[in-house]
């Protein structure tokens, strides 16, 4: 088994789209021309204004006529937790990996860990001080947060997760199946809480207290590298990655295309699990 994983074209499209991808990914692992299965990672953005909900997540919580006013489609997404606001601020990354992948492992909290610390060392080649959340704390902090906060995936802290003087960076979430994993990136060029407290169910009140809390544990990284102009920060990061990955790790990415599978389920979903909510 080689040491590479196949790198695949950078996109902004839909939200939809884009959710689908992922799970395409997931699904491609299983196509006959990509036998035996190899890892791949992609870079990506949405090139329009969404909320995704966690797998649990009611649309009860939500002001639908508000975000109906405002052009913003909710969708759902396969992984857990609470509301994202995706738009182009949100950078994205998804690695796929095989289970008899190096990086690959059983242990679903500490198939995270790799990952936060390769994050941590990118960060580090950018002149930013990050560090890991461990398992102990990410847990107390969620047994501790109030229900107001808890509505965003943003608000929350998860194992492996990266902060900066104490603020989430970088979020990461998780797709199984039989196949391999789905990891998942999520870093703000620049963070915004009051899109999605628009969106929420609040009063005046509830809706101030929200925007100041996620203000105080969230940060984004054009607020960190205020010298960087936005249209670099994409490049610098991807540069920086790809530089650590091999370091750490000595993996090497080949570009690549999408195989059969993957096109076929991601045109799939993209208007069925995946597409706006009724």
């Amino acid at each position: 088994m080689t040491n590479t994983l196949r790198r695949l074209p950078y996109t902004a499209q839909s939200t939809a789209l884009q959710l689908a991808t992922g799970s395409a990914m997931l699904a491609g692992l299983d196509d006959l021309t990509n036998q035996p299965p190899r890892g791949a990672l992609r870079w990506y953005t949405m090139t329009t204004p969404a909320v995704i909900l966690g797998t649990g997540q009611k649309l009860t919580e939500f002001d639908r006529n508000a975000a109906q006013a405002a052009g913003i489609v909710l969708h759902r997404r396969s992984s857990g937790g609470t509301a994202v606001f995706a738009d182009p601020l949100l950078l994205m990354q998804d690695i796929v990996l095989p289970t008899d992948h190096p990086l690959y492992t059983f242990d679903v909290t500490r198939s995270y860990y790799w990952l936060g610390a390769l994050w941590v060392a990118v960060l580090a080649r950018l002149g930013i001080a990050a560090h890991l959340i461990d398992v102990e704390a990410a847990r107390t902090d969620t047994r501790d947060l109030d229900p107001l906060t808890r509505r965003s995936c943003y608000g929350g802290r998860s194992p492996y997760e990266v902060l900066v003087n104490g603020k989430k960076l970088v979020g990461l979430a998780q797709t199984r199946r039989r196949a391999g994993a789905l990891l998942q990136t999520g870093i703000y060029t620049h963070w915004q809480a009051q899109p999605l407290a628009d969106l929420l169910l609040l009063t005046t009140d509830e809706r101030a207290a929200l925007v100041e809390r996620l203000n105080r544990r969230v940060v984004g990284l054009g607020d960190l590298l205020p010298n960087y102009h936005p249209a670099d920060l994409l490049p610098a990061l991807i540069e920086a990655f790809e530089q650590e990955l091999h370091t750490q790790h000595g993996i090497t990415l080949e570009d690549s295309t999408w195989n059969t599978t993957e096109l076929a389920t991601r045109e799939r979903e993209a208007t069925g699990r995946y597409g706006p909510l009724g």
